[in-house]
């Protein structure tokens, strides 16, 4: 909707409000971002410089098998070109995922797997967050 009615940019400014609201409102979150805030580079340094990031990495399969689980069908909609737009895609942000401070490989594990090694590592780095 937003897209509909401000566009890319339109969407990348309210992207941008909401994480500086965000970050003056609160002292200790959780925040899950769409995968491309990296491509808006203003937004994503004031992240990596506010925030401990983790890029929870998928393969694009397992990427594409999740959107698809949640009913999601406009990846693949009339597009048969779906996939290999998705691999590109990861293949050029993935050195700006990289920049996050930890890389958790989600593909084939399961929520609480995934969650025990966020907890493992907030808790190694900052032991009162977790509790």
């Amino acid at each position: 909707m937003i897209f509909d009615l401000y566009g890319q940019s339109g969407f990348r400014r309210f992207e941008r409000r909401c994480l500086e609201d965000l970050l003056r409102a609160q002292q200790k979150f959780v925040l899950a971002t769409g995968g491309s805030l990296v491509s808006e580079p203003a937004t994503y340094e004031r992240l990596l410089a506010s925030s401990y990031t983790i890029w929870l990495r998928a393969t694009s399969q397992e990427h594409m098998t999740r959107v698809v689980a949640q009913g999601d069908m406009r990846p693949m909609a009339n597009n048969p070109a779906a996939m290999s737009d998705l691999e590109r895609i990861l293949a050029e942000r993935e050195d700006l995922y990289r920049r996050a401070d930890l890389t958790i490989e989600t593909s084939h594990r399961s929520i609480d797997e995934v969650l025990t090694d966020c907890l493992q590592s907030l808790g190694a780095i900052l032991p009162s967050a977790v509790q």
